[in-house]
């Protein structure tokens, strides 16, 4: 069935590339000049494990790329919109994006089916539907990847959320997806709009929990992974998302629990979790710090600068918030990271006009290390748990280890010589 997507994000890219994978022709619609060019000379223009091999199987062949919105239309009858839906000073999602396609679309001729996969508030599709007019039928489809995993996520997903009015676009969308083995959920525009949203609302609220009762866990002496593991063996609860940590981050999370309370806010309800949740992210950075002690005049190594493995994004990273706040307390800083120092050291000058005289970004995590006086961890990359306490003692001038996504083992780093803080590990306080 051919196909336009238009937006070529993270969501956008993954979800042309799998539709392909599936045997769809999609035309792949994107209107940044640069992104675009990149797209064009056969280039993944982001990080995504497997999304540069897809892109290169299927480029040329069932997947074309276009600035052209008339082009990415031709032969179609659906067009999925992933336009990014970015978080305002307010906490309500930036649509201009969408409405200007939406606009763009009413001025083409054929009916259509339009999808919206970007995370967009409740209403949203009703309102889209009101602006289309009767010649379009507009169904939500949110998407629920993980960066990182996307590609599994896409064909392996929990669920099939179709939110729709009129049952024949529900269909002709959920034909988009046969050979998927997935429960297919059929609902209305706002139950598939909220369904998505209080899916990252929940989640947020679970890893601020896991680390609340780390917290509490380190002041008892008592060990917070045992206790948390105990808790997710409750089938009621279950074990994923009860990692503790240096609090979550994300193109998603935060973005979604804000803009659930701004939904919340317009219709006069009040929500008292979620603002919590958000209260406890911001003081998790905090006691991550609070872990390293005083460090005016020391240089403190990062391992870490995207807001998860296996990405190289940044938005909402912990390393956005817990390097400046090092800076700004003394300390000299070198960091690594495997995939997202180009994205970090854009994103940190956007905020401050370029890198800080005391910041130094290496290609090398042993470079970080040396002169090092401790060393933080912020991202759970399979390289950083790879290295031996041995190699980290050898290498770091000082002894001191945050462990801020716990990969290590404390004995073995006390073997080693090496002073270990986990989050909801520290047990000599008993």
């Amino acid at each position: 069935m051919p196909i336009a997507v238009a937006g070529a994000g993270y969501v956008g890219l993954t979800t042309a590339a799998c539709l392909c994978e599936l045997g769809h022709e999609v035309t792949l619609l994107e209107i940044d000049p640069q992104r675009l060019a990149t797209l064009m000379r056969g280039e993944c223009p982001i990080y995504e494990p497997g999304l540069d091999a897809l892109l290169k199987r299927h480029l040329g062949g069932g997947l074309k790329v276009t600035g052209d919105l008339a082009q990415a239309l031709s032969g179609t009858e659906i067009l999925i919109c992933c336009v990014g839906t970015p978080p305002s000073a307010t906490g309500s999602p930036d649509l201009s994006s969408l409405w200007r396609l939406l606009a763009d679309l009413r001025r083409q001729r054929q009916p259509l089916t339009v999808v919206l996969k970007s995370t967009v508030p409740p209403g949203t599709n009703r309102r889209a539907q009101r602006r289309l007019g009767a010649r379009f039928a507009v169904v939500s489809n949110p998407e629920f990847l993980r960066e990182g995993t996307a590609i599994h996520d896409f064909f392996h997903p929990d669920r099939i959320v179709i939110g729709a009015a009129s049952p024949t676009a529900a269909e002709q969308v959920a034909a988009l997806y046969r050979g998927i083995d997935a429960p297919l959920l059929l609902t209305g525009w706002e139950e598939a709009e909220l369904i998505k949203y209080a899916s990252n609302a929940f989640l947020a609220v679970k890893l601020s929990f896991a680390n609340e009762v780390a917290a509490l866990a380190d002041s008892l002496g008592a060990d917070g992974l045992t206790v948390l593991r105990g808790v997710g063996l409750d089938r009621r609860i279950g074990p994923h998302f009860l990692a503790p940590g240096p609090g979550y981050g994300g193109s998603c999370l935060p973005k979604d629990l804000a803009a659930l309370r701004w939904t919340a806010r317009r219709r006069r309800v009040r929500l008292d979790l979620l603002p919590a949740a958000q209260r406890a992210n911001r003081r998790q950075r905090e006691r991550v710090l609070a872990k390293l002690g005083p460090v005016e005049g020391r240089q403190i190594a990062v391992w870490g600068l995207a807001f998860k493995a296996g990405t190289d994004d940044v938005r909402e990273s912990p390393a956005l918030e817990v390097i400046p706040a090092l800076l700004a307390r003394g300390a000299r800083v070198t960091a690594h990271d495997p995939a997202a120092r180009h994205t970090f050291a854009a994103a940190l000058a956007a905020v401050s006009g370029g890198l800080p005289g005391r910041l130094r970004l290496v290609d090398d995590p042993w470079d970080a290390l040396h002169g090092a006086d401790a060393l933080l961890v912020l991202t759970e990359w399979p390289e950083y748990a790879a290295a031996s306490p041995e190699e980290i003692r050898t290498a770091l001038a000082g002894d001191l280890v945050v462990d801020g996504r716990n990969l290590f083992d404390p004995e073995a780093m006390a073997a080693a010589g090496l002073r270990y803080r986990g989050i909801g590990r520290d047990r000599g306080t008993r």
